[in-house]
Parts: structure tokens; sequence; C-alpha cells
């Protein structure tokens, strides 16, 4: 299945044999419909991984279970994945995860954190989420994340190879 989510909180999951294949100047087909001012913020497939994990640009974040979402048509009217109001902020990603992954987040100040997925909570659908990044002030913003793979603290110094001591 295929999932696409919009900057208000909405998001619309579709088979993906509803996307037929087109040449290549074709201008496509519809995947969700948008509201006013609404933009779409990330896409992804069920082959991706178990979870839906959304964030908000004042630093909220839930994961959901992908099954939680009904699927729809492609182009339908979508169904709420986050409560997007003016403490949350609007949607700024959405990514399928699997939940042992680690969770990259860039600030509009600069401001980069990594942190385990373990430690992002496990929400229904709906709700709001909760702070996943303290944020410095009212105009710091979450502007983007990336979803690497989970790397423990001590496997750096472990990778190290030591120098050979002087005279061997």
């Amino acid at each position: 299945t295929i999932c696409l989510a919009s900057s208000k909180g909405k998001l619309v999951k579709f088979n993906e044999t509803q996307a037929r294949p087109l040449g290549r100047t074709a201008s496509g087909v519809k995947g969700i419909e948008l509201d006013d001012g609404a933009k779409v913020v990330g896409m992804t497939t069920s082959l991706e991984g178990n979870y839906i994990l959304v964030i908000t640009s004042r630093g909220f974040g839930k994961m959901s279970e992908i099954g939680e979402y009904r699927e729809t048509k492609r182009g339908a009217t979508c169904v709420t994945t986050v409560n997007a109001t003016v403490k949350t902020g609007k949607l700024v990603a959405m990514r399928a995860v699997n939940g042992d992954e680690d969770l990259m987040m860039v600030t509009n100040g600069g401001v980069v954190i990594r942190s385990p997925l373990e430690q992002v909570k496990v929400a229904h659908r709906v709700t709001q989420g909760v702070k996943v990044i303290r944020l410095e002030d009212d105009k710091q913003r979450v502007s983007s994340i990336t979803v690497v793979p989970h790397e423990d603290e001590g496997a750096e110094e472990e990778a190290a190879p030591e120098a050979p001591a002087e005279g061997e």
C-alpha cells in the first residue's frame, strides 16, 4: 500500500494498483485530496515498515500501527493521522518505520539531534503525540527528519583499530 500525508495532519492510504503506469510525459494521477493551504509532506509504502511515524513542527511525534489506517481510494478525502493544533504545529514529516531505527531531527536553528525510535510513543492514529524534541523558543521549528539504522554508542570505540605501539 501507498501512504501520503499532508501538512494539516491528514493521511490517505491506498493500494498501489490504483496508480496506473503512465508515459514519461504524462502528468500523473491524483494521490491525495488536499485541504486549503495544505501540502504533501511525506510518502511511504507498507514495505518500508510496520508503523507510521509523524513529526510536527513544534517537536511532537508518535508512531501508529499502519493497520490502524483504513484503506481508501487514491485521491480520496483523508483520515486524521495527528491532531495538528497551534500547540503541536503542522505536520512536517511522515515515514514508515519498524521502530528499531534512530530518528535524526534538524531544526531551523541548526540544531541536530539523534535519538532511538524506541523513545517515541506508540499511540493511536488520532492523538497529538508526545514531545520528542525540546525547542529553545517559539520561533524554532523542526524543519526535517531522517530515519537511520540504529547505532550503539559503544560501537564506535570497538570499530576503531588500535594504533601499533612505537617500535613494533
